[in-house]
């Protein structure tokens, strides 16, 4: 099984950056909002095209974080991208 971890502030980091550009909340980004699926056990990513583009959407520039946490933001952002792009069947995310 392939797969990567990604800190909790990285990834909170995303999300709030997706959530202050007025991103719908569906797909992963409604998931994380209301705190469902892989808050509770390892949950798959329902719609991964619409993931990517939810993650295309990312401007680091409306992160409010620190730069150390912003310029990791970005290369995260990017390498998730690219694994989704080529995931070849089902994506399990899981808060460790």
């Amino acid at each position: 099984m392939r797969g990567t971890d990604i800190w909790d502030g990285y990834f909170d980091t995303i999300m709030d950056v997706l959530f202050s550009i007025g991103i719908e909340k569906e797909g992963i980004v409604k998931d994380y909002f209301y705190l469902e699926g892989w808050y509770d056990e390892p949950h798959p990513i329902e719609d991964i095209p619409l993931t990517i583009q939810q993650l295309k959407a990312f401007d680091v520039e409306k992160s409010d974080r620190m730069e150390s946490l912003k310029q990791v933001a970005v290369e995260l952002v990017e390498d998730i991208i690219k694994f989704l792009e080529r995931a070849d069947g089902e994506v399990i995310i899981e808060r460790v």
